[in-house]
């Protein structure tokens, strides 16, 4: 059995990254083939540990170049951050020095001296609004023609479009949208031009196209293949449990794996995992050995259910505001908890919530559109039937402890 490592909060490669040999084959088998590609999945999914693995699987064809934009608030910060990438290689950076010789000749210091994030600070500083995309054209440029294939893995894309798109106040304004625009058709000419010698892949905790669908930008993605990134299924994931309990020779009884799978009932790795991390550390607190379905239960409502150590989950409602907006945002949040609270949503008390927020000049059901069709698309809810329901049981019963207290649905509020 494959040697398995804890591995909470960060990607994870080598080792510590379990089972999606198919995935990666797929993955691997579009870069070949030249595609620019869209990875679509849920957050904590690991949509990051799978480029980083397929990176290292790669690296001997293709130079892998790691682009972090959580950061980014600007195109000039994306053509700063993409330059960095380049410094691993060295043939890379010194074709990189030379097109931003104007910016770091100036240095006192010796380039090399510098560490990595003030190099990020200097570039980012001597890029200005007039000339990333000239910097950004000659920086492709340089990258079509290496002795070997280039792929670019752009992590956190979606955070800054969504950023360029509604700024500080989550609002898309004409200038905004224009801008957004600039930035998008950059990354469309720059994939079109250097196809088969450079390989964009973006990806993201949250969704890039219903962003771009609200502001009429959906086209700009059309050069991009959609690679959706499945959950784990039982399977893996009861092979992940055991190989845990064996590496920390706990007793996980076939009854408590079951259990696990059960209560998360949406098997998201990071969940898996981090369900095993809570009673391995209650296990060694107590000096248990055995773990039994009745632990199993205990974990999830006392640390898997907490506020506490849950910054992943307690980030969602910031990525909610950034998605829908601070006007649409009380109302997605209402229906995910009037969700959570019945344990499923109906059309009926979905358009009533809508329609008892007064919004200037807008139609409650297309508001419900949108708001159902980010809800799916961002892994929140998915149809069942008539009605729509949690997708993560987790996710639900976290929601419900954080949101249900004092909420009434909608048609049992007296009027």
């Amino acid at each position: 059995m494959k040697k398995l490592k804890r591995a909470v909060g960060n990607y994870v490669t080598g080792e510590k990254f379990w089972d999606r040999e198919k995935d990666i084959e797929l993955f691997k088998d579009l870069l070949d083939e030249g595609a620019h590609i869209l990875v679509a999945a849920p957050r904590r999914i690991g949509k990051t540990s799978l480029m980083r693995e397929v990176a290292n699987r790669v690296q001997d064809r293709y130079y892998c170049l790691h682009v972090d934009l959580q950061k980014a608030e600007s195109p000039a910060d994306a053509v700063a951050e993409l330059s960095k990438a380049t410094h691993p290689y060295k043939q890379l950076w010194e074709k990189t020095k030379g097109i931003f010789k104007n910016i770091l000749s100036g240095l006192k210091d010796n380039i090399e001296s510098l560490g990595i994030d003030d190099l990020t600070v200097t570039l980012r500083s001597g890029l200005t609004a007039g000339d990333w995309q000239d910097k950004g054209d000659q920086l492709f440029l340089t990258l079509a023609e290496t002795d070997k294939p280039v792929v670019i893995f752009f992590d956190e894309f979606p955070i800054l479009v969504n950023r360029l798109l509604k700024g500080k106040e989550f609002r898309i304004t004409p200038e905004r949208r224009e801008a957004t625009d600039v930035f998008m058709s950059w990354v469309r000419d720059n994939s079109i031009r250097h196809q088969g010698k450079v390989r964009i892949v973006i990806t993201g905790s949250i969704g890039i196209e219903p962003a771009l669908r609200q502001a009429d930008l959906s086209a700009s993605l059309n050069t991009f293949m959609p690679f959706v990134l499945p959950v784990w299924s039982d399977e893996i994931a009861k092979g992940c449990l055991e190989a845990l309990a064996n590496q920390y020779e706990i007793a996980l009884s076939p009854e408590a794996v079951n259990m696990i799978i059960e209560k998360l009932g949406y098997l998201i790795p990071h969940h898996v995992q981090l369900f095993f991390d809570n009673i391995y550390m209650d296990c060694k607190r107590r000096d248990y050995k055995k773990v039994t379905e009745n632990h199993v239960t205990e974990i999830y409502e006392t640390k898997m259910l907490s506020i506490q150590g849950h910054a992943e989950l307690s980030h969602l409602e910031e990525r909610l505001k950034m998605a829908f907006g601070l006007e649409i945002y009380p109302i997605a949040l209402e229906i995910l908890t009037e969700a959570a609270v019945r344990g499923y949503l109906d059309g009926k008390s979905a358009l009533a919530i809508c329609q008892s927020y007064e919004i200037a000049e807008a139609d409650p059901n297309k508001i419900l559109r949108e708001i159902l069709e980010i809800l799916q698309h961002d892994g929140y809810l998915a149809q069942d039937g008539k009605r729509f329901v949690f997708v993560s049981r987790l996710l639900k019963d976290w929601w419900k402890a954080r949101f249900a207290f004092g909420y009434i649905p909608i048609f049992e509020r007296r009027v």
